[in-house]
């Protein structure tokens, strides 16, 4: 595809969805054309506009691994030029730290109080907590999850991931773990993977960001589970720990956020997501981690901005005990490929979920964008064939929902609708709110194969079915 094609697809789409923003361009052209390094550079400059450094750069990376073509040059020198603007940032940055102790302790040593004068109460009792957590014991083992290109020899592998260590992280003042996998087809290189659950791994380390020292690492001649290594077994229960977590605030959040987009508020408390049909936003409220410290999660409404909704959550329902994710996280979408038989659930550049699907027979599932209407449980039909969750998003009988005949699964033998099995649309239904978005193409998933974290469902009440309708989805 050449610039001109490329400026026509824009144009087109413009026309289509005229509300819609050259990064929702960008982002929906990269999904069609995976392969082309057109879209992933203006993917790149857009971001790198924005200051979304990190993003730029993951965009730039996928274009140097697409096929060449257009734009593939300057992908390339774009990238190289953002690296050095990165680095020459970081010493910066750390230039101003180093000044900015300098100072700090100067003023200790210049104004701190004498040895009989007594300590400011409200300013230690301030100090004690940050950001809603105990400073002094919260923290929790932080792991990171980074794929990395194929055919890297071993001394090579291991300077890539020095540097990736090197230059991210600056603001967690404890060490963490960073887990080392194959590269996962379609998935951003040296970006933290926040919901793969790593399989074979080339390797491991320890690295602290304050003293920037690796403190322990493990390689192996070829990429293996070694699960026998105590070191590989306790970072992936680590991670599966913090994974949860994460997914726990996310449901939340992603709630709370289409709760407001529909009704212009967020509600007095959690508890008002989980009632019962139609105002099932979720089936139940995630419980929180035992060491959270509380079975109720910190909700403060106080602190949500109309004119930064989304950005606003983290402080709505602020994530303890781990950071939050370098990568922002974003409200969940639906995104169906039918080319591919396949769901992604996404979180912004995050991809949190995959599953196989059916769709209709003929073209009969239709492509565009839609939204989550209702979500019933045990949805009523002809000899129960609509499985255990139903997720209607269009009128006129569309739904997501599960099946009798998993053996469909993979197919396109519906009449429209989108099967998924049923283990697969009670975590689905677990995760999304009504009016979470529904993204229906026909180019194929942009992610071939994804290892998804354990299942997290939650149980669905009597008070989200609907006995007495008996439904006519075009099954």
């Amino acid at each position: 595809m050449n610039k001109a094609q490329f400026l026509q697809e824009k144009s087109a789409f413009h026309m289509t969805y005229p509300d819609k923003s050259d990064l929702a361009f960008y982002r929906w052209f990269v999904e069609r054309h995976p392969d082309l390094a057109i879209g992933w550079y203006h993917l790149g400059r857009e971001r790198e506009m924005r200051n979304e450094i990190d993003e730029a750069l993951a965009a730039y990376r996928q274009a140097l691994h697409a096929k060449h073509g257009p734009y593939s040059e300057e992908a390339a020198a774009a990238y190289q030029d953002l690296l050095r603007k990165r680095r020459r940032r970081l010493w910066a940055g750390r230039i101003r730290l180093l000044l900015a102790s300098l100072l700090f302790f100067h003023a200790q040593f210049a104004f701190s109080p004498g040895l009989l004068s007594e300590p400011d109460k409200a300013a230690s009792t301030g100090a004690a907590f940050t950001n809603g957590k105990n400073a002094s014991g919260q923290e929790r083992p932080h792991v990171e999850v980074i794929a990395v290109p194929a055919g890297t020899d071993g001394k090579q592998l291991r300077h890539h991931v020095y540097d990736y260590v090197s230059g991210r992280r600056t603001a967690l003042k404890q060490p963490y773990t960073v887990l080392v996998v194959p590269e996962v087809t379609g998935a951003p290189l040296f970006t933290p993977l926040l919901f793969y659950r790593p399989g074979e791994l080339h390797g491991l380390l320890r690295y602290d960001p304050v003293s920037r020292t690796v403190l322990s690492q493990q390689w192996f001649d070829r990429p293996c589970a070694c699960d026998q290594h105590p070191a590989v077994r306790t970072a992936k229960l680590q991670l599966a720990e913090e994974q949860r977590t994460l997914e726990h605030l996310l449901i939340l959040r992603s709630a709370l956020y289409r709760h407001y987009q529909r009704k212009g508020s967020l509600p007095q408390k959690l508890s008002d997501l989980a009632r019962s049909y139609p105002g099932n936003a979720l089936p139940d409220i995630p419980p929180t981690p035992a060491w959270y410290g509380a079975t109720d999660w910190a909700y403060q409404p106080a602190a949500f901005r109309r004119e930064a909704a989304w950005e606003s959550m983290r402080h709505v329902v602020p994530l303890r005990g781990y950071p939050e994710p370098s990568v922002p996280l974003a409200p969940l979408q639906i995104h169906v490929h039918l080319d591919s038989h396949a769901m992604t659930l996404i979180s912004g550049p995050h991809l949190v979920r995959r599953y196989p699907i059916a769709i209709g027979k003929n073209g009969s599932t239709p492509a565009g964008y839609f939204s989550v209407l209702q979500k019933i449980s045990n949805p009523r039909g002809p000899d129960d064939i609509y499985g255990t969750r139903g997720l209607i998003f269009q009128q006129n009988g569309y739904a997501i929902h599960g099946t009798n005949h998993p053996a469909s699964i993979g197919q396109s033998v519906s009449l429209g609708c989108i099967r998924l099995h049923n283990r697969d649309v009670e975590e689905l239904y677990t995760f999304v709110a009504p009016g979470t978005e529904v993204i229906i193409s026909a180019h194929a998933a942009p992610v071939p194969r994804w290892a998804n974290p354990a299942a997290f469902v939650l149980p669905a009440g009597r008070d989200e079915e609907t006995p007495r309708v008996v439904y006519h989805w075009l099954h």
